[in-house]
């Protein structure tokens, strides 16, 4: 069976318990997933699927373009599955007419999103979407699951930083970015809060930083000066996983990175702004989201591309976050 998803981080993430649907149904099935291997490289040989391929490959392009000549090689791939499962937008879209001309299997559409106003969670809206063909739902919850190669590199990351296992235990991930400068939460709030929980919780911090976070992210992150985070930048999404996964927490923006961590079952707490946690809040064994609630929150397609205020987010202050820690079970030291 293939699967063809063009989602970013997040998106592939809320998913995942779709895809385990799929799996857990088709147990003999070769599992394939096309779709950004960057990205993919969480999943392949780890549960959801033995191969990913690149939507992005040549030839791809011509799958896009109504009626026209199709590219040999990947008509003939295309031709070997039994099942293709398609998430995207429009059922009779271009590329799912397309495959109708070459498939001889049976082709699914999912559509990706809930529908504009339709406030049901992506997870929710994707089992909902695969349990109209009569696929029996197992689980809800999106899981990551890493092998002992990634735990090995993970291991052996922390020892080369001079951190025994018990000391990774204790660390607290931070990640201070996101897709959208519009969610993500006032630097100098993190530094302040990161400040608060090595006092109070004697607990060293780590910051990842992605290829979305600017130079003056790093910057005022490294003028913290002594008792500054431990800083992690230059790894592939399976590294950061590897890295973060048996840490004590996460702290994060509404971010790709907050969905990787609640998949790997990190106590996750994620601070929302424009975007309505409702739909997309991370989905994990514990997550706590925190919000700033507004007259128009949550912000409206529209309006996000307009607004140049973002007080849902400004306003959220570090109280806020410790409260949300607090809910978590988490004691701090006086």
């Amino acid at each position: 069976m293939l699967m063809i998803h063009q989602g970013a981080l997040g998106d592939l993430i809320l998913s995942l318990p779709t895809l385990a649907t799929l799996r857990k149904t088709f147990p003999q099935a070769k599992s394939v997933i096309m779709g950004y291997p960057g990205i993919l490289q969480l999943v392949e040989e780890r549960f959801y699927a033995e191969k990913i391929v690149s939507v992005d490959q040549k030839g791809m392009a011509s799958f896009f373009v109504p009626g026209g000549p199709l590219d040999r090689d990947l008509s003939i791939l295309m031709n070997t599955f039994d099942l293709i499962v398609v998430f995207g937008k429009d059922e009779k879209g271009v590329l799912i007419e397309n495959l109708k001309r070459i498939c001889p299997g049976r082709i699914l559409h999912i559509r990706s999103f809930p529908r504009p106003g339709e406030r049901i969670h992506v997870v929710d809206h994707l089992l909902k979407e695969i349990s109209r063909y009569g696929f029996s739902i197992s689980d809800a919850v999106p899981k990551i699951y890493l092998n002992e190669s990634d735990r090995t590199w993970g291991s052996d990351f922390w020892r080369r930083k001079g951190l025994t296992a018990e000391e990774r235990s204790r660390l607290i991930v931070i990640h201070p970015g996101s897709g959208s400068r519009k969610k993500v939460w006032p630097l100098e709030r993190f530094v302040d809060l990161i400040h608060y929980l090595e006092t109070h919780l004697r607990s060293k911090t780590v910051i990842v930083l992605g290829p979305a976070e600017g130079r003056e992210i790093q910057d005022g992150l490294e003028g913290m000066g002594e008792g500054a985070p431990l800083l992690v930048k230059g790894l592939s999404l399976l590294q950061v996983a590897s890295v973060i996964e048996r840490c004590r927490l996460f702290i994060g923006n509404d971010s790709g990175i907050s969905h990787l961590a609640a998949a790997l079952g990190l106590p996750t707490v994620t601070i929302f702004g424009p975007t309505d946690p409702i739909v997309w809040s991370p989905r994990g064994e514990k997550v706590v989201v925190i919000q700033k609630k507004i007259d128009c929150s949550p912000c409206p397609q529209g309006r996000f591309f307009l607004c140049r205020d973002f007080e849902c987010v400004r306003e959220i202050g570090v109280e806020e976050v410790l409260k949300g820690l607090k809910r978590m079970g988490i004691r701090f030291q006086s």
